[in-house]
């Protein structure tokens, strides 16, 4: 039989997921749009996560209209050691359609989800869209009413109301970027598989944020982009997951600490390929200050008051042994402690006009009650 190319293709990474890829596979089946191929990719699970998906195959065999091998399972010959990134980089190489979206094992998408995606980037001919919003579940709880599923944002502060192209003029993207205007998730990605092959774009070999380090590259390269205010994704929180549990602290600086020695790298190797960031640095360093800020510095701050500074040092400095390249890193860092010194001197500043206003309020206070005393007598 003839392979076709279809239209989309749905990459799942899959690690120990027994308990969720049933429903995860079943939200697929139940898709108003029929033109897609599935692979799942399977980081060398221990349970009977493939067991399951093998149990799938003749369910979507079924559809196949006029192609082979509408699912698939791949089994990787090494686990990634929690990089997400591989096992889904593995889907994109063997991977045929002509728009790609990626689906965690254990979340779903809703019954209209590519219907709604497909009919929008072929309107705008886009190379990549993005979802203002999503869905939140929790472990096993799975409402049948979509509507009644919890948003992630409340709906009022969606800033799109429509589907909107998104500027082609980079300053203003990463400006968008640096607002918190995108959800810079997977689960929020719907991408021309053409123009991440012709761009080479892959997932980094990170532990965390391989999938913004993914949609920042889209977002500096795709000629067209479009912003959906549509919420087609629903995101389980598992109580389970690695990223819940309580880790040392030396596991933590590792997973955190370790994430901004690579993820630095990795993003000023990125941005030194453009002009535009070689010519305009502080929106290189507004790129690097997203990264730290918002998924890093958090947990980090938590262990800093609990771990005597002889150990946390002792910690940085095995993250940096593996580091060959600190150049990016180290100005970074460098950069932020000066921003943060002259934020505190700022600060500082307004305290101590602040002090003198309530001074002077106290003294026009005082005034009015010694008058007021000289009036009752």
């Amino acid at each position: 039989m003839k392979k076709t190319i279809p239209a989309i293709s749905i990459i799942i990474p899959m690690y120990n997921t027994e308990k969720y890829i049933g429903e995860c596979l079943d939200s697929i089946l139940a898709q108003t749009f029929d033109d897609y191929e599935v692979i799942v990719v399977d980081d060398c699970s221990t349970d009977n996560s493939c067991a399951l998906v093998e149990s799938y195959l003749p369910k979507f065999n079924q559809y196949v209209k006029g192609r082979v091998d509408k699912l698939q399972l791949i089994r990787s010959e090494k686990n990634s050691g929690g990089c997400p990134g591989i096992p889904t980089n593995i889907g994109i190489r063997i991977s045929n359609g002509e728009y790609i979206m990626f689906i965690d094992s254990d979340d779903m998408i809703t019954p209209t989800a590519l219907e709604e995606l497909y009919q929008i980037v072929k309107i705008y001919d886009a190379d990549f869209l993005t979802g203002w919003d999503y869905y939140t579940t929790v472990d096993e709880v799975i409402p049948k009413d979509i509507q009644s599923i919890k948003k992630h944002s409340d709906e009022a502060l969606n800033p799109f109301k429509m589907p909107v192209r998104i500027t082609e003029n980079l300053a203003e993207r990463v400006n968008l970027f640096y607002r918190g205007i995108f959800i810079p998730m997977t689960c929020n990605i719907f991408v021309r598989r053409k123009f991440i092959a012709k761009h080479g774009i892959v997932f980094p070999n990170l532990m965390t944020t391989q999938d913004s380090v993914f949609f920042l590259s889209c977002l500096c390269l795709a000629k067209t982009i479009v912003c959906m205010p549509n919420a087609f994704y629903i995101w389980r929180t598992r109580s389970d997951s690695s990223s819940r549990k309580v880790m040392s602290h030396e596991k933590t600086v590792h997973m955190r600490g370790g994430t901004i020695f690579k993820q630095i790298k990795v993003l000023d190797d990125f941005m030194n390929k453009f002009e535009f960031f070689q010519q305009n640095i502080n929106y290189k360093y507004a790129v690097f200050d997203v990264f730290v800020r918002s998924w890093t510095i958090g947990p980090l701050l938590e262990i800093y008051t609990k771990v005597p500074a002889w150990e946390l040092d002792n910690f940085i400095r095995r993250e940096l042994e593996g580091i060959e390249d600190k150049v990016a890193l180290t100005a970074f860092l460098f950069s932020r402690m000066n921003v943060f010194n002259v934020q505190l001197n700022q600060q500082g500043a307004i305290i101590n006009q602040m002090k003198a206003y309530i001074q002077q309020q106290s003294q026009i206070i005082q005034q009015l009650q010694a008058r007021i005393a000289e009036l009752q007598k």
